[in-house]
């Protein structure tokens, strides 16, 4: 027989770590996608005796989203040739992020998500300010 002390410890135990667990769950807020693109980048290279003997690319996507004020571009690199690229993600278009820890996530309509890395984030500008250097 378990004394009641023990067991409801135990609970209590459950509950928080299952709380925790819930809370890490990262929350989607409405962005913009301020940039989109695909680029081929050398994945591997080797060379004989000093002299460059083959190198083989692999397609990459980056997209730039507008989220809380901040520009956050994330990188990918598509796993087949039915994943999405940063052409599912066209600029000027909103799009459900949400941002854990160096992971950026995107939701597709569909309600799948793409995982990337963040490569860069910047403060946005004010608009006032963008306009001062353009005129």
């Amino acid at each position: 027989m378990i004394p009641i002390g023990v067991v409801s410890r135990m609970l209590l135990t459950a509950l928080l770590l299952c709380s925790t667990a819930n809370a890490a769950e990262p929350e989607f807020k409405s962005s913009i996608v301020t940039q989109s693109s695909t680029y081929d980048r050398q994945s591997s290279s080797f060379s004989i005796a000093g002299i460059p003997a083959g190198s083989t690319t692999v397609s990459m996507s980056r997209v730039t989203i507008a989220l809380d004020g901040v520009l956050v571009t994330g990188e990918w690199e598509p796993t087949t040739l039915e994943s999405p690229t940063a052409k599912n993600f066209r600029r000027g278009t909103d799009v459900p992020a949400a941002i854990n820890r160096s992971r950026l996530l995107l939701k597709l309509p569909d309600g799948s998500v793409v995982t990337t890395k963040i490569v860069n984030r910047e403060k946005q500008k004010p608009p006032e300010l963008d306009r001062r250097a353009h005129d």
